[in-house]
Parts: structure tokens; C-alpha cells; sequence
């Protein structure tokens, strides 16, 4: 059971160095939540550190406390289950992908608030 899915944030142009976020639960609501703390972080979009820790943040606040729900990995490839669409913020070039389709995060945040 669960609604597995995974969150990646590029903060280089380096895919490697890529921060997935995974979650046992956020599935069904994964891009409202995605969007949710995009928006949190709006005012660090110009700087990845920042922005990628708001984000994350905020990806992960329902489980602060507790030691499962979430795990953090770094890498290119999507390493845990995904039972839904791909997700990746891309801070280096402010976009945001859902699925197949790239947007400006501008333009997806109007679109979806």
C-alpha cells in the first residue's frame, strides 16, 4: 500500500548532483504539494541552496518527526518506487517538469494558484 512517488530538484547543471525526495504517501495530491512549497520558496528561486531547503522543507513537513514517510537521495536516476507522474524543479533554469511537459515556473504557479 501507499501512493509512492518522488520529487527531484536540480540546484547545478550537473544530474548527478540532482536532490529526489521520496515519499511513501503524497501521490494523489503530489503536484498540489509540489506547488505548494514552490511557491514557499519563490523569493530563493535565484539561489538553489536556499530555495532547495524551503522546498524541501516543505515537501517534507508532515513527517518531521517521524522515521519513516520520507527519504532524500542524490543522483540522476529516480531510485525509489514511482507510482506517478515524474516531478523535477529545476532551480538553475526556473522550470518545472510534470510528467513529459516543462514549464516556466512563473507561468505554472499562475496556472495552478
Amino acid at each position: 500500500m501507499g501512493a509512492r512517488t518522488n520529487y527531484t530538484i536540480v540546484t547545478t547543471d550537473n544530474p548527478d548532483q540532482n536532490i529526489n525526495i521520496y515519499s511513501h504517501w503524497d501521490g494523489d495530491d503530489s503536484e498540489y504539494i509540489l506547488q505548494e512549497a514552490v511557491l514557499a520558496a519563490k523569493p530563493r528561486w535565484a539561489d538553489p541552496s536556499y530555495g532547495a531547503r524551503i522546498i524541501i522543507d516543505q515537501l517534507t513537513k508532515w513527517g518531521r518527526d517521524s522515521e519513516t514517510g520520507y527519504g532524500i537521495y542524490i543522483g540522476s536516476e529516480v531510485q525509489a518506487e514511482e507510482q506517478y507522474e515524474y516531478k523535477q524543479i529545476n532551480l538553475v533554469n526556473s522550470t518545472v517538469t510534470i510528467g513529459n511537459t516543462q514549464y516556466d515556473l512563473d507561468k505554472w504557479l499562475l496556472a495552478v494558484v
